[in-house]
C-alpha cells in the first residue's frame, strides 16, 4: 500500500533485497504497487525492505521482512 503520510505525490518505490547469508543487496526501482522478484536462489533466505520516494527524496523505509524461497 502507498504510505499513510506522504510529503507530496509518490513517484515510485524502491525494493531492497538482501541475501541474508552473503549480505549481497540489490535495489530495484518500481513504478507500481506490485513487482515480481526473479532470479532468486532456491532454499535461500532474503531480507526485504521497501520505501517510497518523490521529488523531495526518499521516505522512511519499511521494517524488514524475511522470506525463504522454495524449490522451483
Amino acid at each position: 500500500d502507498p504510505p499513510a503520510y506522504a510529503n507530496g505525490p509518490v513517484q515510485g518505490y524502491r525494493i531492497f533485497c538482501t541475501e541474508t547469508a552473503t549480505g549481497r543487496e540489490q535495489t530495484v526501482e518500481v513504478d507500481g504497487l506490485s513487482y515480481r522478484l526473479e532470479g532468486l536462489k532456491k532454499f535461500t533466505e532474503y531480507t526485504l525492505r521497501f520505501l517510497a520516494y518523490n521529488r523531495y527524496g526518499p521516505g522512511v523505509s519499511s521494517g524488514e521482512v524475511t522470506v525463504t524461497t522454495l524449490s522451483d
